[in-house]
């Protein structure tokens, strides 16, 4: 007699699958980024006071199937991060996007962008 193969896990193994699956997109890096009116014609980057490792959000939490926030953004991301460096211009930036969900329960996804932050301005 053979041993009996468990029609219990395939099911099993693909509700694990489903329940945790999630995704991040690294949507790249960037030397200088900014969403702000700058003017850095006479303005050296390289010599600039700056904020280092700052991380900025924008971000969105979903319970049962409703979202906390509507609309997620690249802007929003940016915006976070700049007011928490009090700056203008991002500098070796890395952007990310994420999103999870635990279907009926809850989630999460948004935006995230990293790098330092530059004041350009007075």
């Amino acid at each position: 007699m053979g041993m009996k193969r468990s029609r219990s896990v395939g099911p099993s193994v693909l509700a694990a699958w489903i329940l945790l699956g999630g995704c991040t997109i690294n949507h790249g890096d960037f030397t200088v980024l900014s969403n702000k009116l700058v003017n850095t014609k006479e303005f050296d980057l390289s010599k600039a006071d700056r904020v280092k490792g700052v991380t900025g959000t924008d971000e969105t939490h979903i319970i049962l199937f409703i979202p906390t926030k509507g609309n997620i953004t690249l802007k929003g991301a940016m915006d976070d991060a700049m007011a928490k460096g009090k700056g203008d211009v991002m500098t070796d930036v890395t952007i990310k996007t994420w999103f999870w969900w635990i279907p009926y329960i809850y989630g999460n996804g948004g935006w995230e962008v990293k790098g330092d932050v530059v004041r350009t301005r007075q």
